[in-house]
């Protein structure tokens, strides 16, 4: 007997040395890798099960939360948020990246609560070594996008059955064996085998029906121990954050034992963990204890997910604004009616664009820009749009100065059409634009960003119902940025749309943009000849150009 234990004893030292190796080499990768600072961060890639994940704690809060406002899909698809995601995204933790992901897409309306995340984010791009040490922590925390964490927070309310008695019985079975061998070791020994082969039945069979759940509990656990590590090192300008952690600690203080494997890698060492697990069922005890406390618990821990989501994602936005060539706090008002304040915008970038041409505007109402493909009116309702929803998430907007209500953000830009729904381009467009409609309310203005208005019928419905549903929104409580080719729609809309209109010259044989916003309707009509620069022969662009000189003079198209 005593052999046996010495044995035992061997292998848990060898275990031990081979764990505190591995883990040794691993710190000090992320350690070199912080101390090698922000400036040498490399781009991660992305997968769509990686985007999946990151949205989780996203669709959990938009469901509990039916009622308040976050971006919508097809606001997030329009401007490529999913690419700005990634460029702000250093974080360190599943918790870090969700947060930022959910963050982006819930605009908030409470001044107070954009300044406390400038705040932080100021401390981290000011404090170097503060910054360091929580960076450290969350790094070794590291990311399981396998894993579906704050499900676990968002489950209702309720009871579940038990087995915890059940398999503490049968853990104990083995023991009992040993203990029975020493007054009859015959008796002892048959006890502790067919404990042993009982164990490993139910182990492995209840064990494949939990395993994933296994993966996300073992990642909670180590999301607790480790906002104790963050806790411990009591910085000050984290004192509101470290209340919340110790408040919610309360009345989880013993989760921290617990543990889980997530199989054992093929591995001598995992081999042995798994068999431990088997004799004593360590990980189906615990996967019921954890289940218990989790519907139990699950507001504690859901703040302690979201204090480290905060804290890792906001670091992140530091790093940002340190990559940037400038940026500013925008200066946001609270409107019941969106003519309650001039809006400013002065040398905005598109944060996706490299050595973006800025721009500035001065707006008191709703917008019509005109002006040829290409020319930049896409790209200008997109910067202004993703700057506004910085503005309301991150505080950061790319530009030098920055002035606007709160808003609700819309977009109606990039459709498609539907086959799974059998749905044509303009049902797509109509469904779109009746959203933003339906979203105008009294409380807050609604800003909506709208590129060539039911583009997907004829030219004399399209100018039609396009100026009705246009003059509808801005008669509303709603700021309309649209963009169109429809010249028309300049004149019949100017006493309720100020006309801006971008430009470009075509000299020797070249097009030219300058890519800059200017007052005013287009005036020049460039598409025919733009044929022409692009290769076209001279007989198709002269004729089109007859034809279209014929229409402008008589108002009838020539019969060919």
């Amino acid at each position: 007997m005593g052999a046996i234990i010495g044995y035992i004893l061997i292998v848990i030292v060898l275990v031990t040395v081979v764990s505190l190796g591995s883990n040794i080499k691993r710190n000090r990768e992320i350690k070199e890798r912080i101390e090698r600072g922000w400036e040498n961060v490399v781009e991660e890639k992305y997968n769509e099960e990686d985007l999946k994940t990151i949205a989780e704690y996203f669709n959990n809060r938009r469901k509990a939360k039916e009622k308040e406002f976050f971006i919508d899909e097809i606001t997030w698809n329009d401007l490529s948020m999913n690419s700005i995601f990634k460029k702000i995204n250093i974080t360190e933790s599943s918790p870090g990246e969700q947060y930022l992901y959910n963050m982006l897409r819930e605009p908030l309306y409470d001044e107070k609560k954009l300044k406390e995340r400038d705040r932080l984010i100021n401390f981290f791009g000011e404090h170097e070594e503060e910054r360091k040490k929580i960076q450290y922590i969350l790094a070794k925390l590291g990311k399981a996008r396998e894993c579906f964490i704050s499900d676990y927070f968002y489950k209702k309310d309720g009871k579940r059955k038990s087995s915890l008695m059940y398999y503490r019985i049968l853990s104990a079975m083995p023991i009992i064996g040993l203990a029975v061998a020493f007054l009859n070791i015959h008796i002892g020994i048959m006890i502790a085998f067919g404990s042993v082969v009982v164990n490993m039945y139910t182990y492995y069979t209840e064990k494949s029906k939990i395993s994933h759940n296994l993966q996300a509990f073992n990642y909670i656990i180590q999301i607790i121990k480790h906002s104790d590590l963050i806790l411990k090192e009591d910085i000050k300008e984290l004192d509101d954050y470290n209340r919340k952690l110790k408040e919610a600690f309360q009345g989880i203080k013993d989760i921290k034992n617990k543990s889980f494997s997530s199989g054992n890698n093929g591995t001598d060492v995992g081999i042995l963990i798994e068999y431990i697990n088997i004799v004593f069922l360590r990980e189906l005890i615990n996967y019921e204890k954890m289940s218990n406390m989790l519907i139990e618990k699950n507001k504690e821990f859901k703040i302690i997910f979201e204090v480290i989501g905060s804290i890792d994602s906001l670091m992140a936005i530091a790093a940002y604004r340190k990559r940037l060539n400038y940026y500013t706090t925008p200066e946001l008002i609270k409107c019941n009616n969106k003519q309650e304040a001039i809006y400013n915008f002065e040398d905005m970038i598109h944060p996706l664009i490299g050595e973006a041409i800025p721009n500035s505007i001065e707006m008191k109402d709703s917008i019509l820009i005109t002006g040829s493909n290409a020319s930049g009116k896409s790209t200008f309702l997109k910067t202004l749009a993703i700057n506004i929803i910085l503005g309301q998430t991150i505080y950061t907007c790319l530009a030098k100065e920055f002035k606007c209500c709160y808003f609700k953000i819309y977009t109606s830009m990039a459709l498609k059409d539907d086959i799974f729904n059998n749905e044509s381009y303009y049902i797509v467009e109509t469904r779109s634009l009746k959203r933003i409609i339906d979203s105008v309310n009294r409380e807050v203005p609604t800003i909506c960003f709208v590129d060539e208005i039911l583009r997907g019928t004829n030219t004399v419905e399209r100018i039609s119902a396009s100026s009705q549903v246009l003059k509808h929104l801005t008669l509303n409580n709603c700021i309309c940025v649209a963009a169109t080719h429809d010249v028309e729609l300049t004149h019949i809309l100017e006493r309720y749309f100020t006309n801006y209109h971008f430009q470009e010259k075509i000299e020797n044989n070249e097009i030219i943009f300058d890519y800059r916003i200017h007052e005013g309707r287009a005036t020049t009509q460039n598409a025919i000849k733009l044929l022409g620069v692009l290769g076209y022969s001279s007989a198709i662009v002269e004729k089109a150009q007859e034809k279209a000189n014929k229409f402008l003079s008589d108002g009838l198209w020539e019969i060919e």
